[in-house]
């Protein structure tokens, strides 16, 4: 799983205190960040959420059953992570709002790790209505952020689909 590798090395570099872990899914982030130590704040939504019960009830995750774009910020963060989300929604959203709330609510010199379907991967040539990013899209941010690291990788875990998505993976600092 190069994307749990991935953030284990961000997390074990910057040290977070406290992480947001949107459209958290089954929870393997939220867990890989509070086994570091960190207090976690989970976001799913109702209708796809595969949280475990078990981890609504870990001491250091709180869990917030709540859309994307209707996810209240309570918090300032050290670190978010927003794994497969932009692609399902328009770039004007993503570029404008949401980057404008992650900014807003990291913590200064903190980051945020966020991920994207590169155009050869299943997601964007079989399920049209993905919305297509770059890594270009997500360079400067208005002058809010900056590049800290990149890259692509394959997904899934081998045996678990047939499919190949390729990602490519930004790591931005608030500047």
């Amino acid at each position: 799983m190069q994307w749990a590798k991935l953030v284990s090395e961000l997390i074990q570099e910057c040290k977070p205190e406290r992480i947001l872990d949107l459209k958290a899914r089954k929870g393997y982030f939220s867990i890989l960040a509070a086994s570091f130590g960190a207090k976690v704040d989970a976001v799913d939504d109702a209708n796809n959420a595969e949280y475990p019960d078990y981890l609504k009830d870990h001491p250091d995750i709180t869990f917030y059953e709540s859309k994307i774009e209707d996810f209240e910020f309570k918090n300032k963060y050290d670190f978010i992570i927003a794994k497969h989300i932009v692609m399902f929604y328009p770039k004007d959203y993503i570029l404008n709002t949401f980057m404008t709330n992650i900014y807003e609510h990291l913590t200064r010199n903190w980051i945020c790790f966020l991920t994207y379907h590169l155009p050869d991967s299943y997601a964007m040539t079989k399920e049209q209505w993905h919305i297509q990013y770059s890594l270009d899209d997500f360079k400067g941010l208005n002058g809010k952020f900056v590049v800290k690291d990149f890259g692509n990788y394959t997904n899934p875990v081998p045996g678990e689909r047939l499919e190949e998505y390729h990602v490519g993976y930004v790591v931005l600092a608030r500047q």
